[in-house]
């Protein structure tokens, strides 16, 4: 065991070998972000969080204004099985700020934790 508690934010290879797959976790906490702080896997046992992400399942796409299809391709990048597969994290911080930096004016933060786009301010 390589001691790491917050296994849902890591692939399967940490738990198998001890690394941390920063690309991985950066996905993860984007995700978190885009779906306005939901929690990644509720209710899994990391066992069975193992088996499903060895299994090839990956978070679903929050569906919501503030993640596009662009944002959501990044975090699946993130969550190639191979780490060799995954973009550089100076490349995703990079791609992500460029990808959110134009909606940041625009993006309203409701009560009920969900992002909208303020179309009163965007002109076409």
């Amino acid at each position: 065991s390589c001691g790491v508690s917050c296994s849902r934010c890591l692939d399967s290879s940490c738990c198998t070998e001890c690394q941390l797959g920063y690309e991985w976790s950066y996905g993860v906490l984007c995700w978190e972000v885009f779906s306005a702080g939901k929690i990644p896997y509720p209710g899994m046992d990391p066992i069975g969080l193992v088996e499903l992400l060895d299994g090839g399942q990956r978070l679903s796409c929050p569906h919501n204004e503030a993640c596009s299809e662009d944002i959501y391709s990044l975090m699946q990048q993130c969550w190639a099985e191979s780490p060799d597969d995954r973009p550089l994290f100076s490349d995703l911080v990079g791609s992500v700020n460029a990808l959110i930096m134009p909606l940041a004016p625009y993006l309203i933060v409701s009560n009920d934790s969900t992002f909208q786009l303020n179309h009163d301010h965007i002109y076409y």
